[in-house]
């Protein structure tokens, strides 16, 4: 199998489920990189899939769902990607350039803050721009998604 389609299977273990996906199911609940793209065999894609990869638990622990998108849903029978209708309502609503590589940060609230066009990102770009967030100082406050061991298994003198 070759390594970026290893990545994506990973990657894709935490990512959406791809049937009848609406940002209101979202909304309040998780975080969304949407991932344009013209085919699962874009280089840019690839690369960025590979990066994001390296960075899953730290993605995963600010609740970060990916979301595979392509032109006109080709590919939804890999189950990796949205079908046609969905991918439509996706690149209308952020306004995506078709056939390209494309990758949007969307925040809790459903708005978008962040938009890379057809460049790759380093994870950390994302992480940063997260716990930057108010929401995501309130979880850190709030002591969820903190991966802190304050308090566990230390030795206590």
């Amino acid at each position: 199998m070759k390594p970026i389609l290893f990545s994506i299977l990973i990657l894709f273990s935490i990512s959406a489920t791809m049937a009848g996906q609406s940002l209101n199911n979202y909304l309040w609940k998780s975080r969304l990189v949407l991932l344009f793209t013209p085919a699962p065999d874009d280089p840019m894609f690839e690369r960025q899939v590979r990066l994001l990869q390296e960075q899953v638990d730290a993605l995963e622990e600010r609740n970060v769902v990916f979301i595979f998108i392509t032109p006109d849903g080709k590919f939804e029978n890999t189950g990796r990607f949205l079908a046609e209708a969905d991918a439509r309502k996706f690149y209308d609503k952020f306004g995506a350039a078709q056939y390209h590589f494309e990758m949007i940060l969307v925040g809790l609230d459903g708005t978008e803050k962040f938009r890379a066009k057809n460049r790759i990102t380093p994870p950390s770009v994302l992480l940063e721009l997260i716990d930057g967030m108010p929401m995501r100082r309130r979880e850190l406050l709030q002591g969820y998604g903190n991966q802190s061991k304050i308090g566990g298994d230390e030795d206590h003198r």
